[in-house]
């Protein structure tokens, strides 16, 4: 029987006696295998929708694509804790918290138990809960923001911060501007501003376009498009907050304050102009926590250039067990049926 393999081949690529399941493809791949997106950034969805296999996410997944005006053809829903049986293995979404319908992936195979999180947010949030830990033989672990540099403040103190800019710039006569993500922290802001004041958010077509997939599943938020007739009164009498995409440009810059939302403000703190560090994804301490929480005996680390090696050593200095990024991982360490670093540690999987 061919080994448990993980490694990178485009995506995150779990292999076991013969069958491939393919997680996040940044690309076109070379076998058939089924593909699993964990949620609708186009930096983990985009590829997928130029593939003809078979694609599996959650509806929510699959209704922000097409609110994207991504083609998801070939595309089969999963529901958390359902799970899909491809050839030896089997595929179990779980709730990742990062934004709508994400999911982190388990999966089950004889030789052990892989959990590849995807992005994610191990805190609730004003729109989601917190992603589910789940115990596991090898994790791979997204490493956004994996630095003890990036520790973010509470949401709730940042979403006060984030009113009280704006409430002293409306007093004043100007229109405050967040930029954001248009999936995730934009939902974010929308919520802040409903739970905090009474103060109309008026947001990109873009944005409105993801935020009413988000009231589609439950989600409270209440928002003017820009695209709306009463905007413009609203904005010329300077009576609303405005939340538009972080890289598109809009009007003339002179007739706003901007700020940015992000989990990278914490790198622009005194840098001139506001920014305030609200994220969908997890932290640093949460990284930590979370990696204790699944109690793995490896774990790999993906999805960042910056700090996917300080991550792993992190983890395996605090854990005391195999960590390493995941592109550096090669074929040939797998051997017996095992992975060799699970095999000369003595550890038996699950």
């Amino acid at each position: 029987m061919a080994p448990l393999k993980v490694e990178w081949d485009g995506g995150v690529s779990v292999s076991y006696g013969g069958t491939t399941v393919i997680f996040d493809p940044q690309k076109s791949i070379r076998s058939p295998s089924k593909v699993f997106v964990t949620h609708a950034h186009l930096d983990h969805a985009g590829a997928s929708s130029r593939l003809n296999s078979e694609k599996y996410s959650t509806k929510e997944t699959i209704d922000l694509l097409e609110a994207y005006r991504r083609r998801t053809g070939w595309w089969r829903p999963i529901s958390y804790r359902e799970t899909v049986k491809v050839g030896d293995l089997e595929v179990k979404a779980h709730n990742a918290g990062h934004v709508l319908g994400s999911s982190l992936y388990e999966v089950i195979s004889p030789e052990g138990t892989v959990v590849y999180t995807g992005d994610f947010q191990f805190r609730d949030t004003f729109t989601l809960e917190a992603a589910e830990a789940v115990p596991c033989d090898i994790l791979v672990l997204e490493a956004t923001f994996g630095s003890p540099s990036f520790i973010f403040p509470e949401r709730e103190k940042v979403a006060s911060e984030m009113v009280r800019w704006a409430l002293d710039l409306l007093r004043r006569g100007k229109t405050p501007m967040f930029r954001a993500d248009s999936l995730g922290n934009a939902q974010e802001i929308i919520k802040a501003f409903n739970m905090l004041t009474e103060v109309p958010v008026i947001v990109h077509p873009s944005i409105a376009k993801i935020s009413k997939v988000y009231r589609t599943y439950g989600c409270r938020l209440e928002f003017l498009s820009l695209n709306s007739e009463i905007v413009d009164e609203a904005l010329s009498s300077s009576d609303g907050v405005l939340v538009v995409p972080k890289n598109v440009k809009f009007g003339d810059p002179s007739r706003f304050e901007t700020a940015l939302v992000s989990g990278w403000a914490l790198w622009f703190r005194g840098r001139g102009g506001a920014s305030f560090a609200l994220s969908d994804h997890a932290d640093f301490q949460q990284l930590m926590e979370f990696v204790e929480s699944c109690k793995p005996r490896v774990v790999l680390t993906c999805f960042s250039e910056r700090f996917e090696k300080t991550l792993a050593a992190h983890i395996a200095r605090k854990f005391r067990i195999e960590a390493r990024p995941l592109k550096l991982i090669r074929n040939e360490i797998y051997v017996n049926s095992r992975p060799s670093y699970l095999k000369e540690a003595g550890h038996k999987a699950r």
